[in-house]
C-alpha cells in the first residue's frame, strides 16, 4: 500500500485541504491521503475504494498519528478484528479477524488462522508476530479467507505490513524520542537517500526500555514488579531502480528481552482473593523471562516484460525463543514453564509470480509459491510442586502452491473475477511426550527439589512418534463486481480457505507411551480445516469523497475446524472437533467535516455459533446451540476524532482521541473462563512546525481500564485456580520527533 483514500475527483479535495491546513503534514490531512493497497498482487498499487475485498489500510503517517506501538493497536481500530497476543510468551499471535484465529493458547505447531506477511515473506509460526512497530510505509488488514492468492493458513484473512523503502529522489531522515510513566523511554532514528542515480540506501533503528507494569505482591517474597520489557531493532535497506527494474533488500535484526507471563490469579483452591477488575497485581512467585530473537531477509524485484510486471519475492527468516513463566500465578509452583522451555525455527520462501493485462477486458495474476520451514520445541513443565516433566519435538514443513486469477470486464461497470490455487504440503514430524515415562537422561522427569529458574539442556530427548502426512487442496475464488458510478462499488464473492492439518508439539498425554495400542489422545496427525466464505459489500464516496462509507456482510462455514482444548492438568490437544457458521455485519466510514476535522468510526457484528462440537457439549454439558466461540464478542466498535488548529502560517495543534469498545468474550472452548467487555479511550495533542520538528504528550487507556482477553479456569483442578492474563495500565509520555 502506497500513500495516495479518497481516490479519483476526491482525491483533489483532500490535496486542497491539505495544502490549506498548514504548510506542514497535519494528521488529519495524513488521514485524508488516498490510500493504494497491494493485496490483490497486480504489481501496482490500487485505489483502495475500487478493490473489491474488505480491507482495512493504514499509511506508516496514519499509523504515527495514532500512536500505534503494536498490531494490538491496529486491531482496536479494525472492524470484526482482534490482533492481541497471547502473553503466556510475549510477541506471540492471539490473532482473530471474523471469528476465526489460532486462540487461547501458545502451541508453536498451531499454524496461524490470520497470515502474516512482511514485505511480501508469509511467517511460518505464530511467535515473534507482534513485535513493535516501526518505519512503516502500510498496513493491510484483510479481512477474509484470502486463500487464492495468499494460500495457507488466511482463513480468518490477513495482515501485510510493507516496510518503508529507501528513498531514490533526496536525502531524508528522522529522530525520534520519548519517555513516559514506568520509565519508558523510546528513541528511533531513519536516515535514507540516494547512492547514485540507480542505488539508494536506508538505516533505521529502535530502541524501546521500560519498567514493570504489575506491583508484585506475594505474600512472602519481595520481588520487583513484573512486565518488564527491553526491545533493539535494526533494519537496513538497499534498493537499485531503473526504467523497466528494480530490486530491494531489506534486513532486519531485533530482539525482545522481557519479564515472563504477567498473570492475576484471583481465586485459589476455592477462595476468591479479591475482584480481579479492581485491581491490577500479581501474586507470582517467579518473575520469569522471555529472550525473543529474530533475523529476517526480503528480497523483492520488480521486472516490467511482456506488457505486465514479473515480481520475485524471496524470504528468510530464523527465530529463537526461551522462555520461562509463572502460569499458575500464585504462590508454589502450581505450573511453570521452566527455564529449558525454547522454539528455534527457521524458514524460507520464494514466490514468483506476473500480473498485467492479456486482453483489453482481462487481467491476470499468476505465480508459483515455494516454502520450507523446520522449528524444535522443548518444553519443561513444573506441576503441582511434584514434577518436572520435560520432552523436545521438531517439524519439518514444506508446502508449495500454484495460482491464478483473471479479471474480466464485460462493461465499464460489470466484472467477473475467477481465480484458484492448487497446494501441496508436506509435515515429517518427530513429537516427544513431555513427561515419557520412558525418557532418560536429562530427558527425564525429575522430582523434588525442582529448581524450575536453573537453565536446563534437554540434549536426551528422543520422539516417541516419528511420523509424516501430506495434504492437498483447491481454493477457488468467483466474485461479480458492479461499479454503480465512479463513486460507488458493490461487490459479491464466494471463496474457500484453508487451514494446515499437523502434529501438537506441546503433548502431554503419557498414556501413548504407557497405553500405545488404545491410549486416551495422540499428538496426530490433525486434518486440515476449511471455510467457505460468501460475502456482499458496498464501497462507496459522497459528498465530493469527503464521506467514505464502506459496508460488508458476511457468511463463513466451516469445517473440520480446529479446537485446542485444555484438560484438567493443563494438557492441550489439537483436534477437529466442530463445525461452525460464522456471519456478521462490518460498518467503516471516514468523514472529513472541514478541512480541519476528520472522524472515524468502524462497527462489527459477529453472530457465531456451532454447528457441531460433540466433545465440548460432553465436557461442559452445555447444549451446543448455546456454546460460543472463543474470543469472539458480538460487537466490537470505535469511533475517532482527529482536529487540526492552526497557530499561524508555519505551525498548527493536532489533537486526536479515539475511542474502542469489545463486548463480552469467552477464553476457552468449554466457556468456563469469562471476560467482561471493555473500553479504551486513547488521546494524543502534537504540536508541529514546517521545519519538521513537532511535540507531542500522549495517553493510551487514560481511564486505566481493568481489562482482559484472556483467561483460564483450572479451579476443579489439582492446579486450583482462576486467572487473568494482564493488559497495560494507564500509559502516558512525551515525544519529540524531527523530520528533514
Amino acid at each position: 500500500m502506497v500513500a495516495t483514500n479518497l481516490g479519483k475527483g476526491a482525491f483533489a479535495v483532500a490535496v486542497l485541504w491539505a495544502l490549506t491546513a498548514a504548510p506542514a503534514a497535519a494528521q488529519g490531512s495524513a488521514l485524508l491521503e488516498e490510500v493504494r493497497v497491494t493485496a490483490q498482487k497486480k504489481g501496482v498499487g490500487e485505489d483502495i475504494q475500487s478493490v473489491p475485498i474488505s480491507i482495512s489500510a493504514f499509511t506508516g503517517d496514519q499509523v504515527e498519528a495514532m500512536f500505534a506501538t503494536t498490531l494490538t493497536d491496529i486491531g482496536l481500530m479494525t472492524p470484526n478484528a482482534s490482533l492481541t497476543e497471547i502473553p503466556t510468551f510475549p510477541g506471540v499471535a492471539n490473532f482473530v479477524i471474523r471469528g476465526m484465529g489460532t486462540v487461547g493458547q501458545s502451541i508453536p505447531s498451531a499454524d496461524p488462522a490470520v497470515g502474516i506477511v512482511v514485505d511480501g515473506v508469509s511467517f511460518g509460526t505464530i511467535y515473534g508476530v507482534n513485535t513493535d512497530l516501526f518505519d512503516l510505509e502500510s498496513i493491510e488488514v484483510l479481512r477474509g479467507p484470502q486463500g487464492t492468492l495468499f494460500g495457507r493458513n488466511v482463513t480468518g484473512g490477513a495482515v501485510v505490513i510493507r516496510t518503508r523503502r529507501p528513498n531514490h529522489d533526496e536525502f531524508e531522515g528522522e529522530v525520534r524520542a520519548s519517555y513516559g510513566n514506568y520509565s519508558q523511554t523510546n528513541f528511533s532514528a531513519a536516515v535514507s537517500g540516494p547512492l547514485n542515480d540507480q542505488f539508494a540506501a536506508k538505516f533505521s533503528v529502535l530502541s524501546k526500555d521500560r519498567d514493570g507494569y504489575y506491583d508484585n505482591e506475594h505474600p512472602t517474597l519481595n520481588l520487583r514488579d513484573q512486565g518488564r520489557s527491553e526491545t533493539l531493532l535494526i533494519r537496513p535497506a538497499i534498493s537499485f531502480e531503473n526504467d523497466s527494474f528494480d530490486a530491494t533488500l531489506i534486513f532486519e535484526d531485533g530482539s525482545i528481552d522481557a519479564d515472563g507471563l504477567s498473570s492475576i490469579t484471583w481465586e485459589v483452591d476455592g477462595e476468591v482473593l479479591f475482584d480481579p477488575y479492581d485491581e491490577r497485581l500479581t501474586i507470582q512467585d517467579e518473575i520469569g523471562f522471555s529472550e525473543l530473537d529474530w533475523n529476517q531477509l526480503s528480497l523483492e524485484a520488480n521486472w516490467d516484460v511482456w506488457g505486465g510486471k514479473a515480481t520475485g519475492v524471496f524470504g528468510w527468516r530464523d527465530l529463537e525463543q526461551s522462555m520461562h513463566s509463572d502460569v499458575d500465578g500464585a504462590p508454589g509452583a502450581r505450573f511453570h514453564f521452566a527455564n529449558g522451555t525454547s522454539l528455534e525455527q527457521d524458514q524460507l520462501s520464494l514466490e514468483l509470480r506476473w500480473s498485467g493485462a492479456v486482453s483489453d477486458s482481462t487481467t491476470l495474476t499468476t505465480g508459483v509459491y515455494g516454502f520450507d520451514q523446520s522449528y524444535t520445541y522443548a518444553e519443561r513443565r513444573i506441576l503441582t510442586d511434584a514434577v518436572d516433566r520435560r520432552g523436545v519435538s521438531t517439524i519439518d514443513h514444506s508446502t508449495f502452491g500454484v495460482f491464478a486469477q483473471v479479471d474480466i470486464a464485460f462493461s465499464e461497470a460489470w466484472s467477473l473475477i475467477l481465480g484458484g490455487r492448487y497446494t501441496i504440503e508436506e509435515k515429517d514430524a518427530a513429537i516427544g511426550v513431555i513427561g515419557d515415562p520412558n525418557a532418560t537422561g536429562n530427558c527425564a522427569t525429575q522430582a523434588p527439589p525442582l529448581a524450575s529458574s536453573l537453565p536446563q539442556s534437554l540434549s536426551d530427548c528422543v520422539a516417541a512418534l516419528d511420523d509424516g502426512e501430506e495434504w492437498s487442496n483447491f481454493t477457488p475464488k468467483v466474485g461479480i463486481n458492479w461499479n454503480v458510478n465512479d463513486d460507488i462499488l458493490v461487490f459479491a464473492s464466494y471463496t474457500r480457505g484453508f487451514r494446515s492439518g499437523g502434529y501438537n508439539v506441546r503433548f502431554t498425554d503419557l498414556s501413548f507411551v504407557t497405553n500405545p495400542s488404545n491410549p486416551d489422545s495422540t499428538p496426530g496427525p490433525y486434518n486440515e480445516e476449511s471455510v467457505d466464505a460468501y460475502e456482499i459489500g458496498v464501497k462507496s464516496m459522497f459528498y465530493y469523497g469527503r464521506v467514505i462509507l464502506n459496508v460488508s456482510v458476511f457468511d463463513n462455514e466451516y469445517e473440520d475446524l480446529q479446537r485446542t482444548s485444555l484438560n484438567d492438568a493443563g494438557g492441550q490437544e489439537i483436534l477437529n472437533a466442530a463445525e461452525a457458521s460464522i456471519r456478521g455485519l462490518e460498518i467503516d466510514t471516514t468523514i472529513g467535516v472541514s478541512k480541519y476535522i476528520v472522524l472515524q468510526a468502524g462497527l462489527g457484528y459477529t453472530d457465531a455459533s456451532y454447528d457441531s462440537f460433540d466433545s465440548a457439549v460432553a465436557a461442559s454439558g452445555v447444549d451446543v446451540d448455546d456454546l460460543k466461540l472463543v474470543l469472539v464478542p458480538e460487537l466490537t466498535y470505535s469511533a475517532a476524532a482527529t482536529i487540526d488548529f492552526p497557530i499561524d502560517e508555519v505551525s498548527f495543534l493536532s489533537w486526536r482521541t479515539s475511542y474502542t469498545n469489545v463486548d463480552d468474550t469467552f477464553s476457552d472452548d468449554f466457556n468456563q473462563a469469562p471476560a467482561d467487555g471493555y473500553f479504551i479511550i486513547d488521546s494524543s495533542l502534537t504540536y508541529s512546525h514546517e521545519n519538521g520538528l513537532s511535540l507531542s504528550v500522549f495517553g493510551k487507556n487514560i481511564t486505566d481500564e481493568v481489562y482482559y482477553d484472556f483467561g483460564t479456569n483450572f479451579s476443579t483442578s489439582a492446579l486450583g485456580v482462576r486467572s487473568f492474563w494482564q493488559t497495560p495500565p494507564r500509559t502516558w509520555g512525551v515525544e519529540a520527533t524531527y523530520e528533514f
